[in-house]
């Protein structure tokens, strides 16, 4: 892969992208709890699938939009998404501490954070390669 050098990473296209995935992400969890597939405040471990799923579903598309914008770099895009994920999470847990109980946060345990972080970061990839892929496409086509 030519392409994959740090001097074609576009780090605006980097945060556009993991907008973008946050916000299909909970579109995705919207609608579902919408449909009555999960529950508001489920606690049960199929919510967990789902919870899964739709941030496969976000995460490809943010990687897909990052990676058709840019046409270059993928991986290193996709890759910088899920940076992006570790960082607001960081951020999330230092600066915005819940009022009602400063603890609450270590209720995700660290190996289904981890495999959350990993799936991000993997559908990132695999959206930005995607997206490279369309625009090349449309490319040769044209």
């Amino acid at each position: 892969m030519d392409s994959e050098r740090f001097a074609h990473l576009r780090p605006s296209w980097v945060a556009f992208g993991w907008f973008i995935a946050a916000a299909m992400s909970a579109l995705v969890l919207l609608g579902l709890i919408a449909l009555g597939v999960l529950g508001a405040s489920s606690g049960a471990p199929e919510g967990d699938v789902w919870v899964a799923v739709a941030l496969l579903i976000g995460f490809i598309t943010g990687g897909f939009f990052a990676g058709a914008r840019v046409g270059r770099a993928p991986v290193l895009h996709g890759l910088g998404i899920g940076l992006f994920s570790l960082l607001v999470w960081l951020l999330a847990n230092l600066l915005l501490p819940d009022p009602g109980d400063p603890g609450a946060w270590h209720a995700l345990p660290l190996t289904v954070a981890a495999g959350l972080l990993l799936l991000q970061t993997v559908a990132a990839i695999v959206g930005a390669r995607m997206g490279r892929r369309w625009t090349r496409g449309a490319e040769q086509v044209g």
